[in-house]
């Protein structure tokens, strides 16, 4: 061993790193110590000659032709080992000799060394038949080495890795993965790929992470959510959270919401998101007039990118499970949802300083409105056009005994809202009629009730006003019953107001007698009758005839006394009869 030292020693073996002095340099220092290495040399020889004492050779890196070696403290090549120059470290394979080039495996972890041998770190290197001659990573791919030189690669369901603020997915190679990947880590190809999947990267293998994604590939599913296919979508659009994972519905029927740069959004089942309506809810009773969803619908903005709609007035026409002829035909309407995007529905409702009536699936609705349970139960609408006078005063309208009455403003492009505290002009079937309502909305006489108001009668909102040709009109009232009736009489002028006093009224046909603010009689005599305070018969209305001597000749109609029936009034006249039911 001695002797090899020293053999090595004389020829200038080299102990540096690999490429790190030149030949050129090597000569010019042993120019200048020649003479001290040979007085080296002698003592080191003449040591030899004494077996007590041990020599070792000096360890380090030692080129070969063009490749090099390490040599240990016995003059040995390293192999399968790591060795380190300066800042770098190096590879010494199988043969002893510096690997270059190549993906190996090393203490159960992936390492990389470049062309000039140096290891890898917080690098991306493509790997190719060249580093990989083996196969032993699979068909090549781009792999990462962190700071310690260790590649990447996917352990159990740890296949996702942070590189620069970015996230990137591996497998069992350590080959980054591109396109869609399910949750176990596997790249998945199938026809809609997106179903299964929860990441995505692109071709640069980050993984979309709180990022949208646009796929336009289309598909042939439905989605369970909204009930709509796929085909009907104009564009599919995916989210990507913080934890790169696509948002998707796990609820059933009920869609995943998130607010993503200040507005809401929401997904179904397969991680795309709903446009237009959910289908939250489905139809609880449609063979009633007013078909009522089971739960309140949101709708998202599909003119706008899809964001939920909140606090908001929307002109839309329901979903095919809502309403599918209204849907099919684009019927739009009015809907106003509230601060969690969600359709009122059975509601009257006040938006700033107005009132709006929605059916049963969230509708807003206008012209003649009946709710029932304090305006929480949407019963019927009606048009304004489509009834005449007659049909209120009958109370020929669904609905219209056991609810109450509205009016919203037939302008729901303009309006729409409840009309309440006042008298109002609506032009019905046969003409314009006016009606009255309270401050409440409701209508006076509400439910077939005749009210009497202001010295006015109503009913179902009705004013009961004389014929114009007449002038004058009477309406029966029974503060009774059918068995023991209490008949009132009262006559009304042709703008409803009742007559008061004692009057005789002209009808162009007779005269209505009034006594004390009630309907008394009829005559249809030529000459109007006159009050006599001691006629023959005491005090009343007299036949009077001016061609007789005796005007009074023909006797009483009616007096203070007179008993009224309803046979008493005549029927063209008879405006209302309000017997109770």
């Amino acid at each position: 061993m001695c002797r090899r030292g020293l053999s090595n020693l004389l020829r200038g073996k080299s102990r540096d790193l690999p490429g790190s002095a030149e030949r050129k340099g090597r000569d010019m220092k042993q120019t200048k110590h020649v003479k001290a290495a040979r007085a080296f040399l002698l003592a080191a020889a003449a040591a030899c000659l004494f077996p007590t004492v041990t020599a070792y050779a000096v360890e380090g890196w030692n080129k070969v032709g063009d490749e090099w070696q390490y040599l240990n403290r016995e003059d040995q090549p390293v192999t399968n080992a790591f060795k380190k120059s300066k800042e770098d470290w190096f590879y010494l394979g199988d043969s002893g000799v510096l690997l270059k080039n190549r993906i190996f495996s090393y203490g159960g972890s992936d390492y990389y060394v470049d062309q000039d041998g140096r290891m890898a770190k917080n690098a991306w290197v493509f790997i190719d038949h060249e580093s990989d001659p083996a196969g032993d990573y699979g068909d090549g791919g781009w792999h990462y080495f962190g700071a310690d030189g260790k590649g990447y690669r996917a352990k159990g369901k740890g296949f996702r890795k942070e590189i620069d603020g970015q996230y990137y997915a591996f497998d069992e190679n350590g080959n980054m993965l591109t396109g869609w990947i399910d949750e176990e880590g596997n790249v998945l190809s199938d026809e809609d790929p997106f179903v299964n999947a929860r990441y995505y990267a692109d071709a640069d293998g980050a993984l979309y992470t709180n990022r949208w994604l646009y796929y336009d590939w289309g598909s042939h599913l439905t989605s369970e959510v909204p009930g709509r296919s796929y085909e009907d979508y104009e564009k599919m659009w995916f989210y990507f959270g913080a934890d790169s994972k696509k948002y998707r519905s796990r609820a059933g029927e009920q869609p995943f919401q998130r607010d993503i740069n200040g507005a809401t959004y929401g997904f179904d089942e397969k991680g795309v998101m709903i446009e237009w309506w959910d289908k939250v809810a489905s139809i609880s009773n449609a063979v009633r007039s007013n078909p009522t969803a089971d739960e309140r619908v949101r709708y998202y903005d599909g003119y706008d990118g899809g964001p939920l709609m909140k606090n908001k007035w929307l002109w839309m026409y329901p979903s095919a499970n809502l309403d599918e002829n209204e849907n099919l035909d684009l019927e739009s309407s009015w809907w106003r949802t509230d601060s969690k995007g969600r359709a009122y529905r059975n509601k009257i409702l006040k938006v700033g300083s107005r009132e709006y009536a929605f059916d049963g699936i969230g509708r807003m609705q206008t012209g003649f409105v009946l709710f029932d349970r304090s305006k929480s139960e949407f019963v019927a609408q009606y048009d304004v056009d489509a009834w005449s006078a007659k049909d209120f005063i009958e109370g020929n309208m669904y609905g219209i005994e056991k609810a109450d009455l509205y009016l919203f403003s037939p302008d729901e492009m303009n309006d729409g809202s409840m009309q309440a505290g006042k008298e109002i002009t609506v032009e019905l079937a046969d003409g314009p009629r006016t009606f009255a309502f309270a401050p409440s909305g409701k209508a006076y006489g509400n439910r077939n009730i005749l009210q009497k108001k202001d010295n006015k009668f109503y009913i179902n909102g009705l004013r009961l006003d004389a014929p114009e040709e007449a002038g004058y009109g009477i309406v029966v009232q029974n503060s009774g019953t059918l068995g023991t009736p209490q008949y009132r009489f009262f006559v009304v002028d042709k703008n409803g107001k009742i007559v008061s006093g004692r009057r005789v009224l002209n009808t162009g046909d007779g005269y209505i007698l009034v006594y004390n603010g009630e309907f008394i009689g009829f005559s249809g005599d030529e000459d109007a009758p006159r009050w006599r305070n001691s006629g023959s018969a005491g005090a009343g209305f007299y036949h009077y005839d001016r061609s007789e001597r005796d005007h009074f000749a023909r006797g009483l109609i009616a007096g203070p006394n007179t008993t009224v029936t309803k046979n008493d009034v005549p029927d063209d006249l008879a405006l209302f009869i309000a017997d109770p039911n």
